[in-house]
């Protein structure tokens, strides 16, 4: 039987009664919803008995286009989102083969009604005019706010002609642009980058709040519908009062004609990939769909191709087994057409989610400095440390001047001009420790940059003679990777991500060569680092040769040593732990196992480094957080690293601009893309309250999760302990901290881990390892007593997959100074903030500290991050030979107004971003990059801003011509450079007709020319630089 001769039998069915029950597994309902929306029965209203199984059915109908290429549109209605019932009756009027999924206790909702609604909307059209004043009020009045910038749905921002606007229904933010009351053109854009998309011809703006005539969702159904399918789910277990009548008068008269579909549900596979492949060869199944998301179809087909199973992945092709992409809930079976579906829950026994479109957020560097604020410290090269107290603009001798404003000791004020711009950056330094202000005209701080050199260059020098050597090592070349490796990625219960996917082909590749690995793998908690040590040790084994993993924690080795074994128990894999939890007799037994041979994986606290373990054929040493361990045993370590693979981990992130800096003199991955399904922590910062900590642990019990309460002192657990006790007496509480015994402590973690303990009281004992993912609440009390990168460690504790984190951070009601003043910046840490970015910024630092050596951490402190940074790219570039002569500016100063209105660009810090981008401009497309941006996020450039443009070329071409200055002075022009670049520049000028002269100008050989206009001088040097 094909398909159409299928849905006709079930359509007769439909017919003949009216109403029938549908007697099938549950998978299989939406298939036949799917194929009923291609009839007349569209559109069809699908409701489920949960919103869990709302999501499920919506993916199914979703995923199955294959089978039936019709064009449908499946519409799950999130009545979490503001004005979904809008949507939904917009959506019913402009599309054909609908199904509406809905979970039955969304059947009361009352909805906004279509036609009163819009009749309050703005339809905006490209070329028409409007009354631009009068229309802005309008969104005022349509309850949109003012922001700066459009973020969120509700925002509205008006930048000169640019009025950018967010519809609470809208996928994206709308830019449009205006000429007087003239609508010129609209666009999508971004609002994270705030870059435009496409160009729109016209829009519906409709309100973000008021009061609106509603109607019941039910008589929307009812009027709309043309076949409601229940999920019978719902009509066996759901009690039928909480349904409206109307409704319930369907469902409950009379007995239902069944109309029955055999269909059954297929085998499961649990990972078990050789099972797999051994039924796929037989072939039992009829026409056998196995879908997989794309990124795991690739190995998957390699495995089938190793085997010579033949297979399609185009369904008009002929075969019985066709690979497909897609991301379908559970597969089914139905011997009536003669095909099986098989989805990732059944080959792995774990349901794969749809990938979101994610964006990358921009670097931390970039959003530091366009954070710049009157107040903050700022590092100016040659001057030092100050205090920016804002942009001044000044007109002199006709000509509009931009400075920013430096405060030094003593009171001293610097104007700096903004196209020195690029000697300046804000400071950043770590934790609450505040720099030194400089003195101007003293030596102080050239004496600081001369320390800060000397260290620079011995620390430089250092790692490079390290990487040397390491580069002269031979070891072990590791095999290629196996069929097994294969079945074990493929067995890897989630997605990689592109930086995870980069840092397992990095190791690999290392592995694969003879020169020993030395690999730092960089990457926040919970971004898939163990998966990656994983696969390496994996690939060890495979060549016969021992793996020693070293975590810095008895929990974290309990932790990794449980992953482990979860992740390779289909491999003949033997793998122990030893730790301060073992029995002295345990320990005896393993100690004995690892010399015979007779266990290939190893991991361990500092146990593992002892003398008495020796091992038969060391080939890899993973090491966990090298940070924390203590001299003596990092002298061990580099004994026992000596001719192995060596593979860190670190969960303390290090700043991209270092990361770059090393490239080439240390091997490091970094790993800054969060998994797929992650969704961010929700934080919130509040005086404790027992009614909010109730509510807080009441809710996450309620969805079966489980929760950490930390607290910073032992002696304040037992009182925590009892309120928590009366608060929760059916719950199960558990205590950690540092003093309990060995095994105590693991029993607690173990049934934690377990979900045996609902409530778990410890210490920051949980700050590094414990990875539960059940766990999704997190209360610190208080918070005051922790710094911010300790709560940015905890925060990584929970949120670690798909389910929506609490973190609550609490503080107490008295405050002394300094408590004050942590919570100042605990509640910038609220969300994505300023605080966040600090503590990250923090975190980095100490990550630079970690790698170049701690003592750098100080010379950090004492000249800004950017700075040291750039002194350090510097040293090994010249180090290695490499040309340093990037970093030369050509300072230009003419008779020009060159700058940004404060009309066109109303943000100082936004101004003085930009004006930064503007000198850092590498290459002509950098500038015309900016350019773009700047039309695009603020609208037509002001005649000053094209000036500003102009002259950021000049200066390239400048540099690029290796010119020093261009100054406009007395109607001539001056230009400064090394005395055999004047001579070729005067030689080449005169093929130009502009005759020059070499003369002395400011104690300095300078080639005078007659005065140009700026686009002459373009014209002038562009021949000589090419463009490009």
């Amino acid at each position: 039987m094909n398909i159409s001769h299928f849905l006709q039998k079930i359509t007769q069915q439909i017919r003949s009664s009216n109403r029938c029950s549908l007697s099938t597994i549950q998978p299989v309902r939406p298939f036949i919803a799917r194929l009923l929306s291609r009839t007349n029965y569209s559109p069809i209203f699908y409701i489920t008995a949960s919103e869990e199984i709302k999501r499920k059915v919506f993916r199914q109908i979703e995923s199955l286009s294959f089978l039936n290429q019709d064009g449908m549109m499946a519409i799950g209605v999130d009545f979490e989102e503001k004005y979904s019932g809008i949507v939904l009756q917009k959506t019913l009027r402009e599309k054909k083969n609908l199904v509406i999924v809905l979970n039955v206790n969304e059947l009361d909702q009352e909805v906004v009604e279509l036609e009163n609604f819009m009749s309050l909307s703005v339809l905006l059209e490209k070329g028409k005019e409007y009354q631009r004043d009068q229309l802005i009020d309008q969104f005022y009045r349509m309850g949109y706010e003012r922001k700066d910038f459009v973020r969120e749905k509700g925002d509205i921002a008006i930048r000169g002609e640019v009025v950018d606007v967010y519809p609470p229904d809208g996928i994206e933010p709308i830019r449009t642009y205006w000429l007087g009351n003239l609508l010129e053109k609209m666009k999508y854009f971004q609002a994270d980058t705030q870059r435009t998309d496409h160009d729109l011809e016209h829009a519906l703006v409709i309100p973000s709040d008021g009061e609106f005539k509603t109607v019941p969702l039910i008589k929307l159904i009812m009027e709309q519908a043309h076949l409601i399918f229940w999920d019978d789910v719902f009509i066996e277990n759901t009690h039928l009062s909480h349904i409206p009548q109307v409704i319930t008068g369907i469902v409950s008269r009379g007995d239902l004609p069944e109309m029955v579909i055999t269909a059954s549900r297929p085998p499961s596979f649990f990972g078990e990939i050789p099972k797999l492949i051994d039924e796929l060869k037989e072939n039992n199944w009829g026409k056998t769909y196995l879908i997989f998301p794309s990124e795991k179809i690739e190995l998957f087909a390699a495995i089938l191709d190793e085997e010579k199973i033949s297979y399609a992945r185009d369904i008009k092709k002929p075969s019985q087994i066709f690979l497909l992409k897609g991301f379908p809930a559970e597969g089914f079976m139905l011997p009536d057409l003669g095909f099986s579906v098989f989805t990732t829950q059944e080959i792995f026994g774990k349901d794969f989610t749809k990938p979101s479109k994610k964006r990358a957020e921009s670097p931390i560097e970039e959003e530091m400095v366009s954070s710049l604020q009157p107040g903050d410290y700022i590092v100016h090269e040659e001057q030092g440390i100050g205090i920016f107290k804002g942009i001044k603009e000044m007109v002199l001798e006709g000509v509009h001047r931009v400075y920013l404003v430096i405060e030094y000791a003593a009171g001293d004020i610097l104007y700096v001009p903004v196209e020195s711009a690029s000697l300046v950056q804000k400071y950043i330094g770590s934790g609450d420790v505040k720099p030194k202000i400089s003195r101007l005209g003293k030596d102080e701080w050239g004496k600081a940059k001369q320390r800060v050199a000397q260290s620079i260059q011995e620390t430089a020098q250092e790692l490079l003679e390290i990487y040397a050597l390491r580069n002269l090592e031979q070891g072990h070349a590791f095999s290629l990777n196996s069929t097994w490796h294969k079945q074990l990625e493929l067995s890897f219960p989630y997605i990689e991500t592109p930086d995870q996917k980069q840092a397992i082909i990095d190791v690999e590749r290392d592995m694969e060569s003879t020169r020993p690995m030395d690999r730092l793998i960089c990457g926040d908690v919970g971004y898939g680092k163990t998966e990656i040590a994983i696969r390496a040790a994996f690939k060890a084994v495979m060549d016969g040769k021992q793996v020693a993993l070293l975590a810095p924690t008895t929990i974290l080795s309990e932790q990794h040593y449980l992953t482990f074994k979860e992740r390779l128990k289909r491999f003949p894999v033997r793998i122990a732990v030893i730790n301060r939890f073992k029995s002295m007799l345990e320990q005896k037994q393993i100690v004995e196992g690892i010399k015979n041979n007779e266990i290939d994986i190893l991991i361990g606290t500092h146990r593992l480094i002892q003398k008495d373990i020796q091992f038969h054929d060391l080939g890899l040493v993973i090491i966990d957080e090298e940070q924390r361990f203590g001299v003596m045993h990092k002298e061990r370590l580099k004994k026992m690293k000596s001719t192995v693979d060596v593979l860190t981990l670190t969960a303390t992130p290090i700043p991209r601009t270092l990361y770059l800096s090393l490239t080439g003199i240390r091997d490091i991955s970094v790993i800054e893309t969060p998994p797929e399904g992650r969704k961010p922590v929700h934080t919130v910062v509040a005086s404790r309250s027992q009614k909010m900590i109730k509510e807080a642990i009441q809710y996450e019990l309620e969805r079966k999760g489980q929760v950490f309460y930390v607290s910073p002192r032992i002696k304040s657990l037992m009182k925590i302990y009892e309120e928590l006790v009366l608060l929760f007496p059916e719950c199960q509480i558990g205590i950690a901290h540092g003093r309990l015994s060995g095994p105590d402590l693991e029993k607690v973690m173990e049934k934690f881990y377990n979900a045996e303990i609902d409530i778990l009281l410890c210490t920051t004992i949980i700050e590094i390892g414990l990875d539960v993912p059940n766990a999704n609440t997190l209360i610190v009390d208080p918070a005051t007593l922790f710094g911010l990168s300790q709560l940015y460690q905890l925060r990584g504790r929970i949120g670690r997959f798909d389910r929506e984190a609490y973190a609550y951070l609490f503080y107490p009601k008295r405050l002394t100074h300094e408590a004050q003043e942590r919570l100042d910046a605990l509640l910038e840490f609220e969300g994505l903030g300023t605080g966040y970015k600090l503590a990250l910024r923090d975190m980095e630092i100490r990550g630079a500290g970690n790698i170049l050596g701690q003592a750098q951490h100080g010379f950090i402190q004492e000249i800004g991050f950017s700075l040291y940074t750039r002194m350090l790219q510097e040293e090994i570039s010249r180090l290695k030979g490499e040309n340093t002569e990037t970093n030369l500016q050509t300072t230009i100063v003419l008779q020009e107004n060159a700058f940004f209105p404060n009309w066109y660009m109303k943000q100082e810090n936004e101004r003085f971003s930009y004006y930064q981008r503007l000198l850092q401009a590498q290459k002509l497309n950098d500038i015309e990059d900016l350019r773009a941006e700047i039309e695009d996020r603020y609208g037509r450039l002001p005649r000053e801003v094209e000036t500003l443009l102009k002259i950021t070329t000049l200066r390239y071409y400048g540099k690029i011509a290796q010119v020093d200055t261009i100054e406009e002075k007395n109607g001539e022009i001056y230009i400064g450079a090394p005395i055999e670049v004047l001579v070729s520049l005067n030689e080449k000028f005169r093929n130009h007709g502009v005759k020059g002269l070499l003369v002395n100008y400011h104690g300095k050989q300078t080639l005078r020319i007659p005065f140009q206009k700026l686009n002459s001088l373009l014209r002038l040097f562009d021949p000589m630089v090419g463009k490009g």
